[in-house]
């Protein structure tokens, strides 16, 4: 496998300057190129998520260069046996400006959303924290309202055979 590329870019945010080594982005072409056949990707002319993760290999937080960048985006949806499952997808036009411009260092990218950064690296660590106790704490609550159901059934069965 060939060597990536690397970019050195200057990004200057909020007054400070910031001198990054930028791995060179992933041109669209090639990952529309890199498709296989059938359903499971983005419609012509879009990207999906692990597509434009791979068009901007610098960034964690997507969602925020995608707005912050004014990327165009449709919800794309599948309605199969059970229910309809949506997902987003993002206009390849836009991706690549958008890889171009945080290669020149022109893209509206906060350090707190980059990878290569100390503070993007803190910002994406306390994100996944965060998302880790919330899954944690939604299975306390799960497991709480199974163990009442339970109890329930067990009240329901002792009182059942008190009555019989």
């Amino acid at each position: 496998m060939a060597a990536r590329e690397s970019w050195s870019a200057r990004n200057v945010v909020g007054g400070a300057r910031m001198d990054t080594d930028i791995p060179a982005p992933v041109p669209v072409e090639d990952l529309i190129a890199q498709r296989g056949r059938g359903l499971a990707h983005a419609a012509d002319g879009y990207l999906d998520r692990a597509e434009v993760a791979r068009a901007w290999p610098v960034v964690w937080n997507y969602h925020a260069v995608i707005q912050a960048n004014r990327v165009q985006t449709r919800e794309a949806s599948v309605t199969g046996t059970y229910g309809t499952t949506t997902w987003t997808e993002y206009h390849a036009e836009d991706v690549q400006r958008v890889a171009d411009a945080i290669a020149r260092g022109t893209a509206e990218v906060w350090p707190e959303w980059r990878k290569d950064t100390e503070a993007g690296r803190a910002e994406q660590q306390r994100y996944h924290e965060r998302w880790r106790r919330e899954v944690v704490r939604t299975r306390w609550i799960q497991a709480a309202i199974v163990l009442v159901l339970l109890l329930g059934v067990g009240v329901l069965v002792v009182l059942s055979v008190i009555d019989a």
